[in-house]
């Protein structure tokens, strides 16, 4: 056991713990989702490397504005991710009755923070860059820093928050380091001083003022001095006016659903950016965004288990019946005609007239993803037992059917020929008839079925 304020074999063990839990999943799903994920920013990887080493076949500062486009998803991400909907706090990972002092109590929670799936990804797709484009060492290693940079401010700022210092001093220079990143990133900035004064604050003003804040309140990093959330919260009068099964959806789902919203608006409007000055740099991204595909594979992908307490009742009083499938319609049809509403909008708006004709893409995308989300809620329904937050939701629905989903999305989108779209959609939309025909005849192997996993 660990004596005198020392960590003893906790850090290591913690450490080691964690990186296990994130690289290796227990369940085989989340590590064939994991793989691919990891496949996938391998190939990215690949591609930005063959890029940059051949930068002079490319347009002109192209690749310079990409990396530097890059730095600018890392703060952002960095901020969704943590601040959205609610911030997510720090707190002391050993309890108060372990002999271990509160400095070393924050290193820890420091190093357990920065272990995440999105930043070892992340890590990767720029290792694998720096290994095939060794030339690009600079650029690539400010992106490295930059990913450090971003996660240093926003644990930062939070565990500010946790401890519920928001008026200390602290607070407003972590603020003003990324008021410096906003600064250093934007196209308004161009005097040679000023961007390296901008990126120097920018990068290693979050790296000393975590140490700044070690040194000061890192004693008191404890639960007396941590600030506790209250539980119950007092009902929103709008929510109040709502259907109960809508009550059930938005109470539970609305962070996964804003933050959805957040990342498709985020992403069309930097893939129309790039668009206008590149052509189509971003298609690798910007199909994620466009079709429907973020909100079903959140949320929507297990609409029953989401409403668990309103689909088993209905499943108690009257079985499978047509109530819920139209349950079902109820709520994720409005839903996905936002999301499609919203990339229509986007597409008319910010992007060239050339590109019009994806608008046809959504009728079809939506009618493929909701077959898909009803599969995926009668046959893979799982019971939801805490709010959706971007720490969990991706484990919230079957990685089968979002690896469905995501397929499905890519094959509409990169397939050039239009009578292959519309007859995979057709085909994709025809298998509809078997789920709801066996919920229209109330087949007791479904019933039990959908009933064990939405109450065990």
């Amino acid at each position: 056991m660990a004596h005198d304020g020392t960590l003893g074999h906790f850090l290591p063990y913690l450490l080691s713990r964690r990186l296990k839990a994130v690289l290796w999943p227990d369940a085989g799903e989340g590590r064939a989702a994991l793989i691919l994920i990891a496949s996938l920013c391998v190939l990215y990887g690949v591609g930005m490397a063959f890029m940059l080493n051949r930068e002079a076949s490319l347009p002109e500062g192209f690749a310079k504005q990409l990396l530097f486009l890059i730095n600018g998803i890392f703060y952002l991400s960095a901020l969704l991710v943590d601040f959205m909907p609610t911030y997510r706090p720090v707190q002391r990972p050993l309890p108060d009755h372990f002999p271990v002092s509160g400095k070393h109590n924050m290193v820890t929670a420091f190093l357990l923070d920065l272990i995440t799936v999105r930043r070892l990804i992340l890590l990767l797709f720029l290792l694998v860059a720096l290994v095939g484009a060794p030339r690009a060492w600079r650029p690539l290693g400010l992106n490295l820093l930059v990913l450090l940079s971003a996660a240093t401010v926003s644990f930062n700022l939070r565990l500010l928050l946790s401890m519920g210092r928001w008026r200390h001093s602290l607070f407003a220079l972590n603020l003003l380091c990324l008021v410096a990143a906003a600064g250093w990133l934007s196209t308004f900035i161009t005097l040679p001083f000023a961007t390296t004064a901008l990126t120097t604050l920018a990068i290693a003003g979050p790296l000393v003022l975590w140490g700044v804040a070690l040194a000061g309140l890192g004693e008191k990093f404890s639960s007396r001095y941590l600030a506790t959330t209250p539980e119950n919260k007092t009902a929103n009068q709008l929510l109040a006016r709502l259907s109960p099964e809508w009550k059930a959806y938005l109470r539970k789902c609305w962070p996964a659903l804003s933050i959805a919203l957040v990342f498709k608006v985020t992403i069309l409007v930097l893939s129309s950016r790039m668009t206008a000055k590149h052509g189509d740099p971003l298609n690798g991204i910007f199909w994620m965004t466009f079709l429907p595909t973020i909100s079903f594979t959140y949320v929507n992908n297990n609409l029953f288990g989401a409403v668990g307490a309103v689909a088993a009742n209905e499943i108690a009083r009257l079985g499978l019946t047509k109530r819920l499938l139209h349950l079902y319609l109820r709520l994720v049809g409005p839903v996905l005609l936002a999301d499609c509403l919203v990339s229509a909008v986007a597409l008319l708006t910010l992007f060239p007239q050339g590109r019009w004709n994806l608008l046809g893409l959504l009728p079809l995308a939506a009618g493929t993803l909701l077959v898909l989300g009803l599969w995926g809620s009668l046959y893979k329904a799982k019971v939801i037992s805490k709010s959706i937050d971007f720490t969990n939701m991706r484990g919230n629905a079957s990685t089968l059917i979002n690896l469905l989903s995501i397929a499905s999305g890519a094959v509409l989108y990169f397939v050039p020929w239009w009578w292959v779209r519309v007859g995979f959609a057709a085909l994709a939309m025809a298998t509809a008839w078997v789920p709801i025909r066996r919920v229209m005849r109330n087949e007791g192997a479904l019933r039990r079925q959908l009933w064990h996993n939405l109450k065990f």
